[in-house]
């Protein structure tokens, strides 16, 4: 202020410049900064602690697109025009009739205005229809083309996301924290994601992804891209715990110090003074497990033999797979009604890829270095 004289730019002037000249450049000029810093010793980039934060977007709020909303628009679309098909095939003449109907499941404008024309024709002089089936299918005719290409279009913008702002397309809805009126309301925003390291900010990556577990890879992979490596050790809270996060990581050699969602309960269990619930003797985390002949035992000592596996894919994509266990008979037994509910044999599901990666953040976290960066 003193070097210009007083002299200031217009509040717009500067959001011009950091709008449009900078848009680019923004991030290269963030990491040159950061490598200078690195330069200087002040950081390493070896050692992250990451967490993410929603920035509420200055999009109207009510001014939302849903994309479960499209999905039930279209199905009730197909609804219609299979009932109205239908009821005009049972009035139309021989010669009108169709032995083959369209498939009404997939949509495209092509079938809807052929079926919609198709029906016009049957109703338009049948003295069986009726006023209100007439006026259903000239509706069809006029509107559902371009409904359908109207919601074609909102989901293209979705790109798989839930919602996103008619002002701001590229905002999710997202439940912000809790403000001082207490509402916690879904608002259109965005999930950014920070990595720091001796309390500078060293990377950051903005999505459209709600949840935190679906953001570490794409952060990770764009720290790569930014400085040409890795960190060699990550910290983060549970809201990134995931099997897919930890085979993640391992397999990009970073060392993860990344909460479960259960950690802090066990942690609370373990060193808490208070007498251990009976029922929690049957939880299935604390069934003896033979990792050689690869078989659980019940409570009363009944071996539970592995009956199959089987396979889920995540919201993500990522493969997972889940034993199961079966006791082989739980008639008769006196704990039945403690140890389970169901009035078939016990079963349990176990993923032992998932139990590993467990055990190793369980080691990590509950170590002298495990407590420091927890801290």
């Amino acid at each position: 202020m003193r070097l210009s004289a007083r002299q200031v730019a217009d509040h717009n002037t500067i959001a011009r410049f950091r709008s449009n000249k900078l848009k680019t450049i923004f991030k290269d000029i963030f990491r040159q900064v950061v490598l200078l810093l690195a330069e200087e010793g002040l950081v390493t980039l070896k050692e992250v602690f990451t967490d993410g934060t929603k920035i509420e977007s200055i999009a109207g709020r009510y001014t939302f697109v849903w994309g479960n909303a499209i999905k039930t628009r279209k199905e009730k679309m197909s609804q219609q025009l299979e009932a109205l098909w239908q009821y005009a095939q049972s009035i139309a003449d021989e010669e009108d009739k169709d032995p083959t109907p369209p498939d009404f499941k997939e949509l495209d404008k092509d079938k809807i205005k052929k079926a919609a024309a198709k029906i016009n024709k049957i109703l338009k002089n049948n003295p069986k229809a009726a006023s209100q089936q007439k006026a259903k299918a000239r509706y069809i005719e006029k509107n559902f083309p371009a409904n359908l290409e109207k919601y074609q279009q909102q989901e293209e913008i979705l790109a798989g996301r839930n919602s996103y702002s008619k002002t701001d397309p590229d905002a999710t809805f997202m439940r912000m924290k809790e403000d001082h009126m207490q509402n916690g309301q879904l608002k259109p925003g965005y999930n950014v994601q920070i990595s720091s390291e001796s309390q500078y900010v060293v990377h950051y990556s903005i999505h459209q992804t709600t949840n935190d577990i679906h953001t570490l890879k794409p952060h990770l992979e764009s720290y790569q891209y930014q400085y040409d490596s890795l960190p060699d050790y990550l910290t983060a809270d549970a809201g990134y715990g995931s099997e897919e996060n930890y085979e993640m990581l391992e397999q990009k050699g970073v060392e993860a110090y990344v909460k479960y969602n259960t950690f802090d309960k066990e942690q609370q269990t373990f060193n808490s003074k208070k007498k251990k619930k009976a029922k929690d003797d049957f939880h299935r985390d604390d069934l003896y497990y033979n990792q050689e002949k690869d078989c659980y035992s019940c409570p009363m000592g009944q071996t539970m033999n592995k009956v199959y596996q089987k396979k889920k894919n995540t919201k993500s994509g990522y493969l997972q797979t889940y034993s199961v266990y079966q006791a082989k008979n739980c008639q008769g037994c006196p704990l039945h009604g403690v140890c389970h509910q169901s009035k078939h044999n016990r079963t349990i599901e176990r993923n032992h890829n998932l139990e590993r990666h467990k055990q190793v953040i369980r080691e990590r976290l509950t170590s002298d270095q495990g407590l420091h960066r927890r801290k």
